[in-house]
This record gives structure tokens, sequence and C-alpha cells, in this order.
């Protein structure tokens, strides 16, 4: 049960719903939303980080600004704040599919 939770905070399923989360607050311009894909991909990006170790850290700081330029109204900013935690995960997941 524990392994499946590890997996579950800090795998695939948090990265996927993290980005699933950040697209949906921004299309329905929902702040909640966006607060709530930054809380969900602390954990992932802090195991990534190795510990403080890599720039890794901040990308959940980026949606919290997606979020933030959401509620001034500035709809393109909210979307560029999302490239790269998307670029990332994409990067990630070719990472793992090429080993």
């Amino acid at each position: 049960m524990t392994e499946t939770m590890v997996q579950i905070i800090f795998g695939w399923p948090a990265i996927i719903t993290s980005i699933l989360l950040a697209i949906a607050g921004v299309s329905l311009k929902k702040p909640a939303l966006l607060i709530a894909a930054g809380i969900v991909s602390i954990p992932f990006t802090y195991y990534v980080s190795n510990g403080f170790r890599t720039p890794t850290l901040v990308l959940p700081l980026f949606q919290f600004g997606s979020a933030y330029a959401i509620t001034r109204q500035k709809h393109l900013i909210a979307w560029l704040l999302l490239a790269p935690i998307v670029v990332f995960a994409a990067i990630l997941a070719y990472i793992v599919l090429t080993q």
C-alpha cells in the first residue's frame, strides 16, 4: 500500500495530474486549480531536484505565478508560465522512454 502511494505522489500520476490541473485552471480561468496543480507538483519536483541540488524545485513557482497572472487577467502570460513544467515533463518522459 505504501509503495503505491509513493509512486502516486512522486511519480507520473502526480506529473500528469499537475499538468492537467494547470491546463484546466488556465482554460477555465480558475486560479484555485493552478494553486492545486502547484501543490501537487511540489513532491515530485523535490524528488527530481535531488534535495535542493538542482533548480527544478522552482517549477511549482511557475504554476503559482500562472495563478497570479490569471487573477490579473494576463492569460497569455499564464499560458507561457506553464511552458517550463510541460517541457520538463516532456524531457523527463523522453529520458525514461529511451533508456
